[in-house]
C-alpha cells in the first residue's frame, strides 16, 4: 500500500503541471457521449471531449486497474480505477493520513450510485500559496468485492456547475459488468 499512494500523489502532481487551468466552457449544451469499457469490467459514458489513456500497474495487489482521464472542454481530469482493498474505509483514513497534501477540507460521506453502495471523498488542497486543487473521488463496492475509484479533479477551489452536471451524467451511466 505504502507504494500505490506516493505514485498517486506523482500521478496527481504531474496532471497540475499538464493539464490546464481553466476552463472556457459556459452552460451549452453537453458534447456528445461516448461508451466506453474500462477493464472487460465496467461501462461508462464520457464526453467525447475526454481523453483517456490507460496505465499499466505493474503490481497489481491492491490497484487492479487505472486510467487517466482528462477534458480540457471541462477542466476535468481524474482517475479511473478498480481495486481489490478488503477495508476500502480503513484504506481511506490511512490515505489521507499518509498524504503530503496539504488538505484544507475533506470529507468522507456514504453513498450509493446505480445500487453500488460506496464513499464518497470530497477534499481541497494546497500546492504552496497560488496552487489549489478540489477533488471528487467516488469509492463504490462491486458485487465480486472490488471497488470501482472515480475521480474527478479541478484546479481551483470548487466545481463549476457545468462540471458538476457533466460528472453527474458520468455517474448515472456507470455500469459494472456481472459474470453469469
Amino acid at each position: 500500500m505504502k507504494k500505490i499512494i506516493p505514485w498517486g500523489i506523482l500521478l496527481v502532481a504531474l496532471s497540475l503541471v499538464f493539464y490546464p487551468q481553466h476552463s472556457q466552457f459556459s452552460d451549452a449544451l453537453l458534447p456528445k457521449m461516448n461508451s466506453h469499457e474500462f477493464n472487460q469490467e465496467m461501462h461508462l459514458q464520457l464526453p467525447s471531449t475526454t481523453q483517456i489513456v490507460e496505465n499499466w500497474v505493474e503490481d497489481r495487489e491492491q490497484l487492479q486497474f487505472s486510467a487517466t482521464v482528462n477534458d480540457e472542454y471541462y477542466a476535468l481530469r481524474g482517475y479511473i480505477q478498480i481495486w481489490q482493498l478488503n477495508d476500502m474505509e480503513g484504506y481511506l483514513q490511512k490515505s489521507k493520513e499518509m498524504s503530503a497534501f496539504d488538505f484544507y477540507t475533506y470529507s468522507l460521506n456514504n453513498i450509493k450510485i446505480n445500487d453500488l453502495p460506496g464513499v464518497l471523498t470530497i477534499w481541497g488542497a494546497s500546492f504552496g500559496e497560488l496552487t489549489r486543487i478540489s477533488g471528487k473521488e467516488y469509492w463504490l463496492k462491486t458485487p465480486n468485492q472490488k471497488v470501482i475509484r472515480i475521480a474527478f479533479l479541478t484546479s481551483d477551489t470548487h466545481f463549476n456547475e457545468a462540471q458538476l452536471k457533466v460528472m453527474g451524467y458520468i455517474l448515472s451511466s456507470l455500469a459494472w459488468i456481472t459474470e453469469e
